[in-house]
């Protein structure tokens, strides 16, 4: 593809994303972003971009951003865009829902997450699964006692280590975890960033 012609399709494909709905980044397995956002309260988190309404102008920054963009992410985009245009309507509408609930939380659960997912990063595999089977834990859960359970765990950050694993055992999920499950979980819901797992 030559680059006069990648820039034509580029402009093509802008256009059609703007008519689009915004959310071309929130492509299920595009990111990690929906682990940690599932464990503070979100389905998932893909992007943290806003939507634009569809009448509203491109900003010149953005229109550059696209104009500059590489070979290599002129193909990246156009294989995102593909992807989107694949997705049922039903999936599209809870990647807009889900993207909705991310911009609402307050900037410091924003942080939070992100900071779980960078964690999550470089788990090991048995420090994934155990945050797996935390996540399918409070999604089988009605959802009030899932927002509880959520309101729960922001609450316990703010405990020293002590009353916190307190406070935790009174939750029966934890309870039937064994010690180094434990461990795990609590080095996901509360590590500071850049802190790596106790076992990794």
């Amino acid at each position: 593809m030559t680059l006069r012609t990648c820039r034509f399709a580029r402009m093509i494909i802008l256009a059609v994303f703007l008519l689009s709905f915004g959310i071309l980044l929130s492509l299920p397995g595009t990111s990690f972003a929906d682990v940690p956002a599932r464990a503070a309260g979100g389905e998932a988190v893909e992007s943290i971009a806003p939507d634009r309404p569809r009448w509203e102008p491109v900003s010149p920054e953005r229109l550059e951003r696209w104009r500059t963009m590489s070979l290599e992410e002129c193909e990246r985009f156009r294989e995102r865009y593909r992807r989107w245009k694949e997705l049922f309507l039903e999936q599209r509408e809870r990647i807009k829902e889900r993207k909705r609930r991310w911009r609402e939380l307050p900037e410091e659960q924003r942080r939070y997450l992100k900071d779980r997912r960078e964690l999550l990063k470089d788990a090991g595999p048995e420090d994934r699964i155990v945050v797996r089977k935390f996540f399918d834990r409070i999604h089988s859960l009605p959802p009030e006692l899932r927002k509880a359970t959520r309101q729960r765990i922001w609450e316990w950050r703010s405990l020293p280590p002590v009353e916190r694993e307190e406070a935790m055992r009174s939750w029966p999920f934890y309870r039937d975890l064994s010690g180094q499950e434990r461990e795990t979980l609590r080095w996901f819901l509360f590590a500071n960033p850049g802190e790596r797992s106790p076992h990794g």
